[in-house]
């Protein structure tokens, strides 16, 4: 298993998906009853999983970001190979820790 793990600034990294679904998911509307009609509430029942998608857009890109990052990061290097990336990599690579997508193994 240990060959199998990429080693990134000294921590092997994982996604944590749950936790993703979790910052993206919707858990209820606010709305009183006068402002549903009557045509909306059975269309609603049936609705599975509502999750924010302006949430799901952005962390999908970031993710998106570090999975397509082509650069060689050296792992010698350490804090200071981080500094060689890109703008974009940096701050997906900080949101995504910081909201506890990005996890340590």
């Amino acid at each position: 298993m240990d060959s199998l793990l990429l080693e990134i600034c000294g921590k092997e990294l994982f996604f944590d998906i749950d936790k993703l679904s979790d910052i993206c998911k919707i858990e209820d509307i606010d709305m009183d009853d006068d402002q549903l009609d009557d045509d909306i509430i059975p269309l609603m029942e049936d609705v599975g999983i509502r999750i924010d998608v302006t949430k799901y857009e952005m962390y999908r890109e970031m993710i998106g970001t570090l999975l397509m990052y082509n650069e060689q990061i050296d792992n010698k290097m350490g804090m200071i190979g981080l500094n060689s990336t890109t703008v974009p990599f940096k701050l997906a690579y900080n949101t995504l820790l910081m909201k506890g997508i990005l996890k340590e193994l």
